[in-house]
């Protein structure tokens, strides 16, 4: 027993002394589907961003995790609507992990693959160019969660560049109104592209 909470502690400090903190930010972007609508909405993505703080664990040269706790903004554009644009925002607190696995480049930089499953809650949602829902209306969960795939390159064991894609796995809105028939909940994917600065 003592040698088990003797190995785990020198894991411990070993993988706390190669942990960063940094901070995050970068642009989000989404579209939300509605194939199944019978009214003809043009869902339209819509470009938003993200920024928080970032700690990076590195387990070695080849494997990192890092968590993040964000805001980002997502949402959807419907072109043509009552000849309206008819636009949602709505901001999450996210925490995204990252499960980093890539090769190092010398000293200088360290390319990755990530996997990055988060979850999420709505603090903030906007509805602009109609009256017909109001702040929450249209948010069929407050909760989020989903996963996304995608590559990075660090450089200088301090500032990161990545692209991912992601998934929402659960619906974000709920366009069944009572003007509108067979309307689907929505599902809002899409891409984010962040830097981060590690200390």
């Amino acid at each position: 027993m003592k040698k088990l909470i003797v190995a785990a502690a020198a894991l411990l400090i070993s993988v706390s002394s190669f942990a960063q903190f940094g901070i995050i930010a970068g642009l989000t972007t989404s579209a939300t589907s509605l194939k199944d609508a019978q009214v003809e909405w043009n869902a339209k993505s819509i470009a938003q961003y993200h920024v928080g703080l970032t700690y990076k664990m590195a387990l070695g040269n080849v494997i990192a995790i890092q968590p993040s706790l964000i805001y980002n903004v997502k949402g959807a554009k419907m072109a043509e609507f009552d000849t309206k644009s008819l636009d949602f925002k709505t901001g999450y607190l996210e925490l995204p992990v990252q499960v980093q696995a890539g090769i190092g480049l010398g000293s200088l930089a360290r390319i990755y693959a990530v996997a990055e499953p988060f979850i999420g809650y709505a603090i903030s949602n906007k509805v602009e160019g109609t009256n017909l829902k109001e702040q929450w209306e249209n948010v069929s969960s407050k909760f989020e969660y989903g996963i996304g795939l995608g590559a990075g390159a660090e450089l200088f064991s301090h500032l990161q560049v990545s692209v991912r894609y992601y998934w929402n796995l659960g619906n974000v809105y709920d366009f069944s109104w009572s003007a509108v028939t067979n309307a689907p909940k929505g599902k809002c994917n899409g891409i984010t592209a962040s830097v981060a600065y590690i200390f």
